[in-house]
């Protein structure tokens, strides 16, 4: 395991202190990438783009030979953007309308479809049973209901409840919530209709029953999904809405993963791959806002997994909100070794690039976690404590299936 704080290598037993401390910080953030979500049947981007490499031969020579959207390096080497890269074939789709080429549109519109089926796969997690109910009941997403446990559970009155940021289009953070019996505030309101209103970051939930400083204890947690959700999408009046899972693989994903239909892929939210960019632009930019907001607060921890600092606008934020003396940042990255020999050969990638230079920095606000296996999402959930009164074992998913079995007439259940 490598720990490295303000460019110096510490040792686990001074790492973990500091964690511990961190958790008591007044506000308290999480910023989950593909990775994290890896264990649980999701793919890195870089897994998405060799995918797509392999399904698609012939698209990629379009790619790299006709339009040199990627360079034959970046495709072999899997460094490709694949987000990005759905941005420019969107706007080349757009010259192609605009020249009034009926054989570039089409290529184009091919591409994308494949493009978003590869996007899409990646972020079901549970394939063809996405739809269903209870998802988060399934033991793939035993760590993110640990980590939403103990992120609420380190709250103390008066402090703020978690914010939980994620580049993912995946729902493991609202199933594993949703099974928790946590509200996540997300942006998103109403109950027949779900539409999108920034003022509902300024929301909470309280018990009107409790008094004095218990009334301040926490039922719910903030999520900001950066880059949007597979349960969003856009209607032709431009309003943007969240849907459920079942709703949004009927009308939506059904399509887009098992036909090259493009004209689905334009209604959910992917970052610059929707027409309609001057709404999608205002969810994307209060999501970044509330961002920036959040680490420019005093006594704040981020802790960072699963990202790979491919996007330069977070990363600016993060190193801009430096400046804020009072942030601390964990950062975990399994392949730190692997980026400091290629950084030092030359040859890094601009997100090797960038956890180099965080890791070098000498601000003790910047803590590095590598070493493979340990710098992975289940590694770090079990880094952050539980409270010293709360149980280490989950009761409460013993005591429902206890009471269901009772309901049912299974007999006698053991408590």
């Amino acid at each position: 395991m490598l720990i490295y704080q303000g460019g110096k290598e510490i040792d686990e037993d001074d790492f973990r202190s500091h964690v511990y401390s961190l958790c008591q910080l007044d506000n308290v953030g999480v910023l989950l990438g593909a990775g994290a979500s890896v264990g649980c049947g999701g793919k890195t981007m870089k897994e998405v783009w060799q995918s797509f490499k392999q399904d698609h031969p012939d698209l990629l020579s379009l790619l790299i030979e006709r339009y040199l959207l990627v360079s034959q390096s970046d495709s072999d080497n899997d460094l490709v953007n694949v987000e990005l890269l759905i941005d420019e074939a969107t706007k080349f789709l757009s010259v192609a309308k605009t020249r009034g080429s009926a054989a570039e549109e089409q290529e184009f519109r091919t591409i994308l479809s494949a493009l978003y089926k590869g996007v899409t796969r990646a972020a079901l997690l549970t394939g063809d049973e996405f739809r269903e109910k209870n998802q988060g009941k399934k033991i793939q997403f035993k760590y993110h209901k640990e980590l939403i446990s103990k992120l609420i559970s380190n709250r103390q009155p008066g402090q703020s409840a978690p914010a939980l940021f994620t580049t993912n289009y995946d729902l493991a953070l609202e199933w594993a919530a949703e099974d928790l019996g946590i509200q996540l505030f997300n942006g998103f309101s109403g109950l027949h209709t779900r539409q999108f209103y920034p003022q509902n970051f300024d929301l909470a939930f309280r018990n009107v029953n409790a008094k004095g400083e218990a009334r301040f204890g926490h039922y719910h947690a903030y999520l900001y999904k950066l880059h949007g959700s597979l349960t969003w999408y856009q209607d032709d009046s431009l309003t943007v809405n969240e849907v459920s899972a079942s709703q949004a693989y009927d009308n939506y994903i059904q399509s887009i993963i098992n036909e090259q239909d493009y004209y689905r892929g334009q209604h959910l939210i992917y970052p610059g791959a929707n027409k309609y960019s001057h709404t999608i632009g205002f969810v994307y930019g209060e999501m970044f806002r509330r961002f920036g907001e959040f680490l420019s607060k005093p006594q704040t921890a981020l802790f960072i997994n699963g990202f790979g600092f491919g996007d330069y606008h977070i990363n600016r934020i993060i190193l801009g909100a430096l400046l804020n003396p009072s942030f601390h940042v964990v950062i975990y990255y399994p392949e730190l070794h692997n980026a400091l020999l290629n950084v030092e050969n030359n040859v890094a990638s601009e997100g090797e690039k960038a956890i180099v230079t965080l890791k070098n920095l000498t601000f003790n606000q910047v803590t590095v976690v590598g070493g493979g296996g340990d710098a992975y999402f289940d590694s770090f959930v079990k880094h952050l404590p539980y409270p010293v009164l709360f149980p280490r074992d989950n009761t409460v998913d013993d005591l429902v299936d206890a009471i269901t079995k009772l309901s049912k007439g299974e007999g006698n259940v053991p408590f």
